[in-house]
Order: C-alpha cells, then structure tokens, then sequence
C-alpha cells in the first residue's frame, strides 16, 4: 500500500479529528502542513478546488471530506475493527454541531482574530451575508444547542464506563474530541464553559493519551510528485440510483 499522506494544519479540529483516529488505529503516515487560508497553489492541484481541512492522499487517489476519509482509513486499515454504521453517524452528528460551535468562537474571539482569517471563516461557516455583531447577538442561542448536545455525551460517557458508545475509544469519540479541542483553543471562555462536563473532562485526558500515531514530516512538492508519478487504484463507476448521475 502506498504511504498515507495527511494535508493539515495544526490548529485544524477536523484535522485534529483524523490524527486522533490514526493513533486509534496506530498507523504511521506522513504529515504534509498546510495553509490555514487561501491561496493554496500545493493543495488545489490535487484537491480539485476543495479549499477545506484535511485531505487524505494516498498515491494519486486524493481523499477529501472527512466522512469520506473516515470511510478510506477504515477501508486500508480495518483493526481496530469499528460500527461504521453508528460511527458514521455520530461523526454527522458532530459535523453539524460544528457549525454553531464556530459560530460561537468566531463571534466572541472577533477581536483576536487577524482580519483576513475572520473575513475567510466567517464567509466560509456563517455564509456570505454573515455579519459579526448578529452572529454576537446569538451566542447565547448558539451556546444553548451546544449544551444540550454535550449533555447527552456527558450522559453517554458515564453510562458506557468511559467512552461514547463503551470502554474503548472509537472514531465516535474522535469526532466529540475535535469539538472540545476546537472549544478549549478558540473560544475565550472555553475552558468555563467545559466545566459543566466533569466526565467529558476526565474522558478529554483519555483521549489526549491515545495520541496520533506515528508521523513523518513530507513537503508540499514531495507529496505532489507522489501524486504525479502514482497511478489511481479506483475504477470510474456509477450510483444507478442516484438521481443526479453521478
């Protein structure tokens, strides 16, 4: 199997999510930094356009979108096995709890932020028309969804004796951990707001100690020449039923 390469930044909780998986997984791959904002003349060669973080190389097959990097690792690399059904599930979950999770931090961190960095997130995750003082005003509408949904996984971790869905880790607890990471770095009362949580606190520590893996360090050109001297290990095909054709 060709090597995997991970195209990421640090401060990325997505990217977070995937390195966490690879420490679940123990899998060693090649990390590949990136930009955190736009242009990013490395990464559009191979994203096709998809400006977001991560993306997963392997060869010349690029991976983009985490449901669908979610679905190759478990695809190349099948032990530890997981319920990719539930799993998949729980990571839609905290997909869409993002939303509102970046809403907050965005908003109360305004005044942080570079301008170029708040003009791009905001556009990216609150839409085109999004303006900063209505988002402001709605932080404690946002905050009111996010506790609510931590509730359930405050609940969800004691009553499994110590993980989401049992007593071992899985991609589920990946996902959650991508959301408390991002909570405790990007909002100014993150760490507060987290203390309502006792078991997610304690479960937070557990997940830091699983780790990402075994890394390796690769360059932009280097994973670009990977890819341009790789050929695809995917045959074209159709969803018959797909409406759209595709």
């Amino acid at each position: 199997m060709s090597e995997l390469i991970l195209h990421h930044y640090l401060t990325s909780p997505i990217s977070e999510k995937i390195r966490v998986i690879f420490g679940l997984k123990n899998i060693s791959w090649r990390s590949v930094e990136i930009p955190n904002l736009p242009p990013k003349p490395d990464v559009i060669p191979l994203s096709g356009g998809y400006r977001r973080t991560p993306i997963m190389q392997i060869g010349a097959d690029i991976f983009c979108d985490s449901q669908r990097i979610l679905s190759e690792i478990e695809r190349q690399q099948p032990s530890p096995s997981m319920n990719m059904g539930l799993i998949q599930m729980i990571n839609h979950w905290s997909d869409q709890l993002f939303h509102p999770i970046v809403a907050v931090a965005v908003a109360s961190s305004s005044d942080v932020f570079p301008k170029e960095f708040l003009e791009d997130r905001t556009r990216l995750f609150l839409g085109d028309y999004a303006n900063i003082e209505s988002v402001k005003a709605r932080i404690p509408n946002f905050t009111a969804q996010i506790r609510a949904q931590f509730s359930w996984a405050e609940t969800a971790i004691k009553d499994n004796s110590g993980f989401l869905l049992g007593k071992e880790a899985t991609i589920a607890d990946a996902s959650l951990f991508a959301l408390t990471w991002f909570i405790r770095r990007r909002w100014k009362i993150g760490a507060e707001f987290m203390e309502e949580f006792p078991n997610i606190c304690l479960w937070e520590q557990s997940i830091k100690d699983i780790g990402h893996g075994t890394s390796t360090d690769m360059t932009s050109q280097e994973a670009l020449d990977v890819a341009q001297n790789s050929e695809t290990t995917f045959k074209s095909k159709s969803d018959i039923n797909d409406k759209q054709g595709i």
